[in-house]
């Protein structure tokens, strides 16, 4: 087997785990001799990602051997330096812009899905281009055809790199694939050579580039251009379209949910048509559409698993952590108010709007918590709805063919061959 389908069987498990043991850990022996914690009760992973999260680094050296140390990756004082640098783009962020800019990349999306409407497979490379077109001109001020990559070239150096993901630290030579080394290579060279001209771009308006450009002047920071503005890319991106995906996914398996949106947010659209700050409010103010993500990040997390290591020794509520262990946090785990429904596995927008947005949800846990918290979540959120809330007013979704889910972990989760969904306009 290898070591992307033991990654992608990963996702599976963590999903059979939380219908089967709810709220319990898990604890088991790898081959290496480490420790695997899989972390399902909510307090304890509460110690891991925020009371006590000093003593748990980041486990991302699959991704920092292949595309080199950046915020993603790093920890300690260099994960300080690099957040220093970009969280004051992405925490402070203009909504109305965020919102106008989303608005249009959705309805181009939603144009091209029923372009392509003859397919059985989800197009996700056009939602994929469409969350890449927002990110950058959203925070690097540009048009996506003025990037010097192509929009996927960050996600497929991550997707190379996750193959590494399950391999214990010093053992990776075990797995060497001349083919695969090569990919890579050939990959990172042909990013970080495009990218370098920026340094020398006189016309660069975005104060995150320039920033960025700055940074590099730091002594002892192992920092450059060429490895840190793809995994923000990435990050940016990958993220929000396999939601989108997920989210179009979950409309049509569940018809009546997806009605329901649609005549309210296609009725919010008619009436505001003309006021654009009207429209703004309402679609941020819409508690279906908030109980929607709420539920579609529960069930469908993009990243559903946090892998950490153990610096020290510790205590859980019923683990004695040893210095060296893997302590994985499943996010499909450790979404505790739900898990209390009867049937927490279909999704209930009235439930997540009664439960609430705060500890042991969907809205919480899938961008992660405490002091590593995702640095974009309060955009992705705007982001999300504003899309998701364009496409549902437009389109209606069908499943092509019935079939299971298959889970696929490249870095992120997506679905293995793709949703088999069809996609029509509304009339």
């Amino acid at each position: 087997m290898s070591q992307t389908d033991t990654a992608s069987n990963f996702c599976h498990e963590i999903y059979e785990l939380a219908r089967r043991w709810p709220k319990q850990n898990q604890v088991r022996a790898q081959p290496d001799g480490r420790r695997l914690l899989i972390i399902q009760n909510l307090d304890d992973a509460d110690r891991i990602m925020r009371r006590n999260a000093d003593n748990y680094f980041k486990n991302s050296k699959w991704l920092s051997q292949v595309a080199g140390n950046s915020r993603l990756t790093a920890d300690s004082e260099a994960w300080k330096f690099r957040q220093k640098i970009s969280q004051p783009f992405f925490g402070k962020y203009d909504h109305t812009r965020a919102f106008a800019i989303s608005n249009i990349q959705a309805r181009a999306i939603a144009e091209a899905l029923v372009s392509s409407q003859d397919s059985t497979t989800l197009n996700e490379h056009v939602i994929h281009q469409g969350m890449a077109s927002i990110f950058t001109q959203m925070f690097l001020e540009m048009e996506l055809v003025q990037l010097p990559i192509s929009h996927d070239s960050p996600s497929q150096l991550v997707e190379l790199a996750s193959a590494y993901a399950f391999v214990a630290p010093g053992q990776e030579k075990n797995l060497e694939n001349k083919e695969h080394i090569r990919k890579i290579l050939q990959l990172r060279k042909s990013i970080f050579d495009a990218l370098a001209p920026l340094r020398d771009d006189t016309s660069l308006k975005s104060p995150l580039l320039k920033a960025i450009l700055n940074a590099e002047s730091e002594k002892n920071s192992d920092f450059s251009l060429e490895k840190e503005l793809p995994t923000l890319i990435d990050a940016g991106t990958d993220t929000a379209a396999y939601s989108v995906g997920w989210g179009l996914h979950l409309l049509a398996a569940y018809p009546k949910l997806q009605e329901r949106l649609y005549q309210s947010l296609s009725h919010i659209y008619a009436s505001n048509a003309d006021n654009p700050q009207a429209l703004q409010s309402a679609i941020a103010q819409h508690s279906e559409l908030r109980g929607f993500i709420a539920e579609l990040l529960r069930l469908y997390p993009p990243l559903p698993f946090v892998t950490r290591l153990a610096h020290a020794n510790d205590q859980l509520s019923d683990i004695d952590v040893i210095a060296g262990d893997v302590v994985v946090v499943s996010l499909v785990g450790v979404n505790n108010k739900a898990l209390e429904r009867d049937d927490p596995w279909v999704p209930n927008i009235d439930a997540a709007i009664k439960e609430g947005y705060g500890m042991g949800t969907g809205s919480i846990s899938s961008f992660v918590w405490g002091k590593r918290v995702c640095g974009g979540r309060s955009f992705a959120l705007v982001e999300l709805a504003t899309v998701l809330s364009v496409l549902i007013a437009q389109l209606k979704i069908e499943f092509s063919e019935d079939k299971p889910v298959a889970y696929e972990w490249v870095g992120q989760m997506r679905r293995k061959g793709g949703h088999p969904l069809r996609v029509s306009r509304r009339t």
